[in-house]
This record gives C-alpha cells, structure tokens and sequence, in this order.
C-alpha cells in the first residue's frame, strides 16, 4: 500500500504528470545518503528473493542517476549467479530502448543523456523470453503504471516485451492511482525496499 508520507503531501485532487514529477523529484532527494544506502540495500535483496529473478537467464538492469535506486550491487551478484546483465541504449530520435549485455558495468560510456551506456561492440539482445526487466520510475501506483519522465522509452519497450518486468522504487515513490494514457504499459510486480506485490 502507498506510504503515509506519500498520503499526506500530495493534495487532494488530481494534479498532472508535470506537478507529480516535480513532486516526487523532491520527495526522493530529501532521503538522507544513509538512508538511501540502506533503502538500496534492501532493495537489491527483495529483488533477488523474487522467483522472476532466481529463473530469468538475463537481467535487464537501468543505469542509476541522481536519486534513482542503486541496483548495481544486484547486478554483479546477477553476474555471479551465471546470469546475463544487459543495460539500455536509448535512442533520442525514436525515443526507443534497446539492451545489450555487458560484462563490466565500469566498461559502458556515457551515451544519451549524458547516462553510461553499453558500447556497440556489446552483444544485442533480441531474446526475451526468460528475461526480467527491472523497470525505474519516479512513481509507480499499485496497478503497475509509472510515472517516468515524459519521453516513453520503456512504454514502448514494454509493448513489445514477453519477460516479466519489474517496477523498482522507493515505497514513498507508491502512489495511490497515477493518471494514465492510451499509451502506458503497466509493470507486472512492485518492489520496494519494504517488499513486493503483484499489481491489481
């Protein structure tokens, strides 16, 4: 269920994708550096008790920036597990995804956006089959839909994708009902570093 602090900051009526941005913007970088090492922490390991996890062959992770959540820890121990890890490329004339395995987080290069990114000489992967995707967001409501960051790259990724995706956040990030268009893709899971629920 949302937290209480997302409860009693937002107000009571609707606002639009651009106010809810800004709100949970704020919401994510008033958490204390020890606060979030820890909320990481917490979430890697839910993560990694999940059975989409402990079955998927590749792991479909996202480079972390400004206050995202950390999962670069989950991702060695993917690594470690014999799992495959790929990241995104973004394409800004699209406005696409596409993910290629790396061996070296430390090896991607700054890419769009200014966000590290796998380098062409990284094998493309094309199959999803038993794949998880972890999917970040500034919100997420119990029904799996997101509040991203108004470009739709995983919307379009998501319409497209046959694995199990994942929504990742911090539970003061759940919203009670996020508006929505024609066009979002909901997540099939929750998780926050208090635990995990499949959406309604």
């Amino acid at each position: 269920m949302p937290s209480s602090l997302t409860k009693t900051m937002l107000p009571k009526f609707r606002r639009d994708k651009k106010e809810l941005r800004a709100h949970y913007r704020q919401i994510r970088k008033r958490i204390s550096p020890q606060s979030r090492t820890l909320l990481n922490a917490a979430l890697c390991s839910n993560l990694a008790s999940l059975p989409c996890f402990r079955e998927a062959d590749t792991v479909l992770f996202y480079y972390p920036i400004h206050s995202e959540p950390n999962l670069l820890a989950l991702a060695k121990h993917a690594q470690e597990l014999g799992k495959r890890i790929a990241f995104p490329v973004s394409d800004e004339q699209t406005c696409t995804l596409t993910f290629r395995q790396v061996c070296c987080v430390e090896s991607m290069r700054a890419g769009a956006y200014g966000i590290p990114e796998p380098t062409e000489a990284d094998p493309l992967v094309t199959d999803f089959t038993h794949a998880l995707c972890i999917v970040p967001a500034l919100a997420f409501d119990p029904f799996g839909y997101r509040l991203g960051y108004g470009k739709g790259y995983y919307d379009r990724f998501l319409s497209h994708f046959d694995g199990c995706s994942v929504g990742v956040l911090f539970s003061c990030c759940l919203d009670d009902r996020l508006p929505r268009d024609a066009h979002d893709r909901p997540v099939d899971r929750i998780v926050t570093e208090k635990g995990g629920f499949d959406v309604k």
